[in-house]
């Protein structure tokens, strides 16, 4: 469990109790974001630290609108209603084809793995979305859809070092552990350091998240072009990093972060509503229904 998630038998606060369409956005984040099958009544309760008759109250108003459903078992699982919402989304806003496309040219041109981050402002952390392995042998591969502090390594400090002066201000004076013995944790030098990030327009690090891994990575912004929204970077064994080649390294991982952002920009128009769209995900979600950190390839 994330540490942002509320603990087990922790009481809620007076806001989620008077609002229970936050605690079910809440429960249903914590369905996505854990990633099981299905659930437990009591499993989800004390995920989200309330009552076994809470979260079934919040279940069965989740299940009347489809956004969750039960297994054979009686447990419970995400709804097709909310799958079809989701797939109707991603094809207004096709952000996952844009990202694998430049990560695979991103990828083609260094010969790293390459990887797109996103931020989440709630948890204030960072999540890898998407990645491209490098074709060698020897590469590290990236904890795929976990929550990771923002402090430590280039894939974090590119966002934080964009994020607004609050929000920045409240990460740097807060938790920092140390994620290895590289990990900078004053909150003085931390600082300096994002000046600096934000001046050149990129984050480099050496062995700040992981012992032996060096990254460099650049920020995506969203559809404003000014909000961060995650970055796009690379990352080398620090045995196979050529400090000769660190500014073109540096160039083409900038390049890469601001054709994403241009493509995100120019996804406007494709937020429109577009039936045919919907109605395609509507029949697939039926036919669903009706079927109701170095490692060395294995060879």
């Amino acid at each position: 469990m994330s540490t942002n998630e509320t603990a087990a038998g922790s009481e809620p606060s007076p806001d989620r109790q008077r609002h229970p369409l936050a605690r079910g956005i809440e429960l249903l984040t914590l369905m996505v974001d854990t990633g099981e099958d299905s659930y437990g009544v009591r499993e989800l309760g004390s995920l989200m630290g309330v009552s076994a008759s809470t979260a079934h109250r919040l279940l069965g108003d989740l299940e009347k609108l489809g956004m969750v459903g039960r297994t054979r078992d009686g447990a419970y699982r995400l709804g097709l209603e909310f799958l079809r919402l989701a797939w109707a989304t991603t094809a207004r806003l096709p952000l996952e084809e844009a990202a694998t496309d430049i990560l695979g040219q991103l990828t083609e041109r260094t010969g790293e793995s390459s990887f797109f981050g996103v931020y989440n402002e709630q948890r204030q952390q960072m999540m890898f979305t998407h990645t491209v392995e490098s074709p060698h042998p020897l590469r590290y591969v990236l904890p795929m859809h976990t929550w990771l502090p923002l402090h430590a390594g280039a894939s974090g400090l590119a966002i934080l070092a964009f994020l607004p002066d609050e929000a920045r201000q409240e990460i740097v004076h807060g938790p920092l552990p140390a994620l290895t013995t590289r990990t900078r944790v004053d909150p003085d030098k931390l600082s300096a350091r994002l000046d600096e990030i934000r001046r050149d327009g990129y984050a480099i690090s050496h062995g700040e998240r992981i012992e032996g891994a060096i990254s460099i990575a650049a920020p995506v912004f969203g559809l404003s072009g000014t909000i961060v929204v995650g970055d796009v970077g690379i990352t080398i064994p620090e045995s196979r990093f050529d400090l000769g080649t660190e500014s073109e390294l540096v160039r083409v991982v900038r390049d890469s972060a601001a054709a994403l952002t241009d493509r995100i920009a120019s996804s406007r128009v494709a937020i429109r509503p577009q039936p045919n769209r919907v109605e395609s995900n509507r029949v697939e979600s039926n036919r669903m229904q009706s079927n109701s950190q170095w490692e060395r390839p294995a060879r």
